[in-house]
C-alpha cells in the first residue's frame, strides 16, 4: 500500500507555474497600454511589463499587491533573478503598487527577466514592514520584446535620451 501511495505521489503532475500573459488595450482618449505580466506564486501579487503610448510611450515594470504598500516618496524595491544579488532600484509608490520608469533600470531589468526562471521583489508598505513576492519568469523573450518594442525600445539597450528641441530663433 506504501509503494503504491508513493508511486501515486510520483505520478501527479508538479503544479504549473502561473503562465505570462500578453495585454494590449486602446482607450476612449487613444492611449495604448501593451503589457506583459504574470501572476506570483501567492496567486495575488502581479509582475508586469508595460508600455503605455500616448504623446510619449513610456516604459514602466510594476509590482502590484492586494494590499496598499503606501504612497508617497519613492524608495527602493530589489528585484533577484534565480536567487542572485539584488538589483535595487528607486520606485514610485502609488499606493497599492509600485513602479519604475527609469530606462537604465527597465534594460538591466528585462534583460535579467528573459534569462532567469524565477524573479523575487522586494520592499517595504507603508508602516515598513517586509513585502515580498515571488514570480516565474517568462519562458521566452517574446512578450516582453513585443512589448519594448511597441515604446521604441530594443531587449538589452539603454534608449538614448530623447533631444530637447532647439529654441526659436529670437527666444
Amino acid at each position: 500500500m506504501l509503494a503504491f501511495l508513493l508511486l501515486l505521489q510520483a505520478a501527479a503532475p508538479a503544479p504549473a507555474a502561473p503562465a505570462w500573459k500578453l495585454a494590449d488595450r486602446t482607450n476612449p482618449a487613444g492611449v495604448r497600454s501593451i503589457s506583459a505580466s504574470v501572476t506570483g506564486n501567492d496567486g495575488l501579487s502581479r509582475f508586469v511589463v508595460k508600455c503605455d503610448v500616448a504623446s510619449e510611450p513610456i516604459v514602466s515594470i510594476q509590482f502590484i499587491q492586494p494590499q496598499p504598500l503606501g504612497s508617497g516618496a519613492d524608495k527602493p524595491v530589489a528585484v533577484r533573478f534565480d536567487g542572485g544579488p539584488a538589483f535595487t532600484y528607486n520606485w514610485q509608490f502609488p499606493g497599492t503598487g509600485t513602479y519604475v520608469t527609469d530606462p537604465e533600470a527597465i534594460t538591466r531589468l528585462t534583460s535579467f527577466l528573459v534569462k532567469s526562471k524565477t524573479v523575487r521583489v522586494e520592499t517595504t508598505n507603508g508602516a515598513s514592514f517586509a513585502v515580498q513576492a515571488n514570480f516565474a519568469a517568462p519562458a521566452s523573450d517574446a512578450m516582453v520584446r513585443q512589448v519594448l518594442g511597441v515604446c521604441g525600445y530594443t531587449l538589452g539597450v539603454v534608449p538614448p535620451v530623447p533631444a530637447k528641441p532647439a529654441a526659436e530663433p529670437g527666444e
